[in-house]
């Protein structure tokens, strides 16, 4: 594995470039701290080891704390609130769709923005569309964020052309999985209810979390197969991943072209929301953590396709 700056060119024979062979994560960087550090470096470690690749967490975190301390205001830069993007390529060259196995995976490291647009989003809520694009099943790339999102792509075009925020994702089957930019959660029959992610999705950071939180604190939950009616007879929903944190959802556009309504300030949302906080403060950036997190991540997902 070699870590190289963002500012060095990707060669037209990057594998990641060429097929999208390789896994990425986006850490939320506030106020000097990296958060849910170690969820990001375990499911870098999963998903890396899912699709064959031999990462060291140990060097991408020294990295990462190297990128915040040039934020930090003894380097004359700094941004209260910033995202970084940790990309994991699969290297360069290979004869077609074989890897190179002496070229080792590469990893960079790119700064970014916060979307300011949160902020607002927040007190008015997402309006959400269903999306027609379907996710395709497949069991052994399940719950992996890798770089190959031609899917979310299309989501993303239905939803420009919508004019809304984001939109409800079904696989081939019918079942709800996620949304464009994050996972889902409903409450309803006093519960937090979210999808499995047997056959596909993304098993987002704060999504395991808040699972793990849920586990902790006794709090009723379900993870299962659930339908776009389903939500629509939810008490509320939210759209969580590591940069929006827990967004609430004001309405839903489903098939027939009308709107259901949710409630953005609802006293469940705030629930949740303060449970992440109150996690966020808890948890410790132990490197030695991240091999127990990494299998956390794997048997969590196991249990979803038992």
């Amino acid at each position: 594995m070699k870590i190289i700056p963002p500012n060095m060119p990707i060669p037209a024979s990057d594998r990641a470039f060429n097929y999208g062979d390789g896994v990425f994560t986006t850490m939320c960087i506030c106020n000097g701290r990296a958060e849910l550090l170690s969820f990001h470096l375990s499911r870098l470690l999963h998903d890396a080891t899912a699709i064959g690749l031999v990462i060291d967490t140990s060097a991408i975190k020294n990295a990462i704390l190297k990128e915040i301390a040039n934020n930090s205001p003894e380097s004359g830069s700094v941004d209260e609130k910033y995202v970084l993007k940790i990309h994991v390529s699969g290297g360069e060259g290979g004869r077609g769709y074989s890897r190179n196995e002496q070229n080792p995976p590469v990893v960079r490291l790119t700064k970014h923005e916060y979307p300011s647009h949160y902020n607002v989003l927040y007190s008015t809520g997402l309006k959400l569309i269903c999306a027609q694009t379907a996710l395709a099943i497949q069991p052994i790339l399940a719950g992996v964020k890798h770089v190959n999102r031609l899917e979310q792509v299309l989501i993303k075009r239905e939803v420009s052309l919508a004019n809304v925020d984001d939109a409800i994702v079904c696989d081939t089957q019918g079942n709800v999985i996620e949304s464009s930019a994050g996972n889902i959660f409903f409450f309803t029959n006093n519960m937090w209810c979210t999808p499995s992610l047997h056959g596909s999705g993304v098993n987002g950071v704060v999504r395991q979390c808040l699972l793990e939180a849920f586990e902790k604190n006794n709090i009723p939950y379900e993870i299962g197969q659930f339908t776009t009616d389903e939500i629509k007879c939810a008490e509320c929903v939210v759209v969580t991943n590591a940069l929006m944190k827990v967004m609430p959802v004001k309405s839903v556009r489903f098939d027939n072209d009308q709107s259901t309504s949710f409630p953005v300030m609802a006293e469940q949302i705030q629930s949740i929301s303060d449970l992440l906080s109150s996690r966020l403060q808890q948890l410790s950036y132990d490197l030695g953590e991240v091999e127990s997190a990494r299998q956390g991540f794997a048997t969590s997902l196991e249990k979803e396709i038992r």
